[in-house]
């Protein structure tokens, strides 16, 4: 299991007390005691604070593929690469085409 999965499905059950810490629920403690236990973290807070760190990095990369996407997808519209859809008939024109390339890459593969 991916440490920021197993956080973010607890996420809504954190509560901030007032010094400032955070109380966790008791089945997140013990997977962190775990991980602690089994020498994959150093304490609470050095699994938290990876797990913290993990997050923001696999958000940050998200975001860098979701922006070379878009970056993509306008160099395809600016160099024509594109298929309007704007009638029934387009639609089926190309769920052909998209169903014969899928067609074809799997006999490719075979």
């Amino acid at each position: 299991m991916r440490i920021c999965h197993a956080l973010q499905s607890f996420a809504p059950t954190w509560s901030a007390v007032p010094t400032g810490a955070v109380q966790l629920p008791d089945e997140l403690e013990r997977v962190i005691e775990r991980q602690v236990a089994e020498g994959r973290a150093t304490s609470t807070v050095a699994f938290l604070e990876e797990a913290a760190l993990r997050l923001l990095d696999e958000d940050r990369l998200e975001q860098e593929d979701l922006q070379a996407a878009v970056q993509a997808g306008l160099a395809d519209i600016e160099a024509g690469r594109y298929t309007l859809v704007a009638t029934p008939e387009d639609d089926r024109r190309l769920d052909e085409r998209l169903m014969a390339r899928l067609r074809d890459g799997l006999a490719a593969e075979e």
